[in-house]
């Protein structure tokens, strides 16, 4: 049965990417895992693409003689050799003590590359009152010509009292 498959397989080339969907959806379609559209797409390809109809035809007829055919019995089970190799505790440690190292280096690295406070030049700090009238405009626009930006005070309360 694997000669056959391969057969078929070697007789339908693959034209492009509609045909490798097709063939997808052939398989899907015999198992009845296909949707409404991707059937109604899946027909119109196969109406125009005279490889993929052979193909479906093809594997119809293989997966039909598969699902007819007999169940044999076996004479004994079938049994899978199971390896499964266990990692012992102290590999899982030098794991975990070389991904601490590793978690270390990116903090210091990252620490080390921040900039530090000499090397940053501080804009200077202009502090604005609130000014009444038009007055508040013009500063704005004499401070947007030169770069800076604002710092506004929120209005004291005691400004009506005067200290004794």
């Amino acid at each position: 049965m694997e000669f056959v498959v391969r057969v078929v397989m070697r007789l339908v080339p693959l034209n492009s990417f509609l045909c490798e969907r097709g063939r997808e959806w052939i398989s899907l379609r015999l198992d009845g895992e296909l949707s409404e559209l991707a059937r109604k797409m899946l027909d119109s390809h196969l109406a125009r693409c005279a490889d993929c109809s052979a193909f479906e035809q093809q594997v119809s007829e293989i997966a039909l003689q598969l699902r007819t055919a007999p169940v044999a019995q076996l004479e004994r089970p079938i049994e899978i050799a199971h390896r499964r190799r266990r990692m012992p505790a102290r590999v899982w440690s030098m794991g975990a003590a070389a991904a601490s190292v590793a978690a270390a280096a990116v903090g210091v690295v990252g620490f080390l590359s921040l900039p530090s406070s000499t090397s940053l030049q501080a804009a200077p700090l202009i502090v604005a009152a609130v000014p009444s009238g038009n007055e508040d405009l013009r500063t704005f626009r004499e401070m947007r010509a030169a770069g800076l930006k604002p710092v506004l005070l929120p209005p004291r309360r005691d400004r009506g009292r005067q200290r004794a």
